[in-house]
């Protein structure tokens, strides 16, 4: 199996803290190494680091090489431009069948919290062998801790998909984008439904059929520009692996793990991973609070005051200035995106 870790995310649900020059998988959130650089040591002995392998768009090939200069540069693989998911996960499937090399390919976002690392690793197994086996992608489904609306969900069979593959092996019926909070807690009640974790297993040949049925214009753009990426991903459209092909192809099939997984996705996964006051309020930097309940603050610099506020997101860098109620946190993108 290889291991290619996708870093190609602006992180801009954490602005200002992460920024399109410096987003959130070169910053250090959970550690006093960066998202991408635990991710990366998460696979060193898994693999051999021949087949441990980043995809990343061409701006932030400078951070990676200072990040991880231990990473050849021929294990990089690197994308003109950031066209999301589904670009990147075709140039590096493209890629191993130009060098005649169709071994099954653990595609692993950059930004992702793992508290269990061993049952990472055991599901990546069970999945490269259904992967290989059924000649079908395979998901890592999340078992859900709790109804959030932040991630997608998996609906999945209640049988196993065949005798060859791991017991554990269940087929996806439907993919659930993002639920109002009342769909994700009937969602949860269901023992047959997983967090969408975005990490995938499957043969380089696989990808390519499935991406030429379900979204041929990507594929077409590869082998119309085989030696140069940025006259292929001109013409590429911007979408994510999900909705490209995940959410359309008639078999998809999924491997449940439990290993304190989390998508460190936004402000309100802060409070996960940091210890809260008395008044539950999560701080990082130098903030005092004075009546004030449920808060999540981070502050560059400082010192600073906040007063008789509750359930408020503040966030201070050398980027810009974030408050808001962390009720309005998924606009944030959103808004960003407009600003442009």
């Amino acid at each position: 199996m290889k291991i290619v870790i996708m870093a190609g995310g602006k992180g801009t649900r954490i602005w200002p803290r992460s920024a399109d020059d410096l987003p959130k998988q070169f910053l250090p959130f959970l550690s006093e190494q960066s998202l991408i650089q635990e991710t990366v040591d998460r696979f060193r002995g898994f693999v051999p680091s021949s087949r441990l392998f980043i995809a990343l768009p061409q701006r932030y090939l400078p951070i990676a090489r200072q990040q991880l200069p231990d990473i050849p540069p021929h294990m990089l693989i690197v994308e003109p431009e950031q066209k999301d998911t589904a670009a990147c996960v075709a140039l590096a499937a493209f890629r191993f069948l130009q060098a005649g090399d169709d071994e099954p390919v653990a595609f692993i976002p950059s930004d992702q919290y793992v508290g269990d690392k061993e049952a990472l690793l055991t599901s990546l197994t069970a999945a490269e062998k259904t992967a290989m086996t059924l000649d079908a992608i395979v998901t890592l489904g999340i078992m859900p801790t709790r109804p959030d609306s932040s991630y997608g969900y998996l609906l999945t069979s209640a049988a196993a998909a065949a005798d060859a593959v791991p017991a554990e092996t269940r087929q996806v019926a439907r993919f659930v984008e993002k639920p109002s909070a009342e769909r994700a807690r009937e969602l949860i009640s269901d023992p047959n439904v997983y967090w969408n974790s975005g990490i995938i297993v499957a043969r380089p040949a696989t990808l390519r059929r499935s991406i030429e049925l379900h979204e041929p214009a990507i594929w077409d753009c590869l082998t119309l520009h085989p030696h140069d990426p940025a006259a292929a991903y001109a013409g590429m459209p911007k979408l994510s692996i999900d909705h490209a092909v995940m959410e359309r192809a008639e078999k998809i099939y999924c491997i449940p793990v439990e290993c304190g997984w989390d998508d460190v996705g936004s402000w309100t996964s802060l409070p996960r991973h940091t210890a809260l006051d008395n008044d539950g309020n999560a701080i990082r930097g130098d903030a005092e609070l004075i009546r004030s309940a449920g808060n999540i603050v981070y502050v560059e610099g400082g010192p600073a005051l906040i007063i008789g506020v509750n359930d408020l997101i503040v966030a201070s860098t050398s980027s810009g200035l974030l408050i808001c109620p962390k009720s309005e946190e998924p606009r944030l993108k959103s808004w960003l995106s407009s600003r442009k």
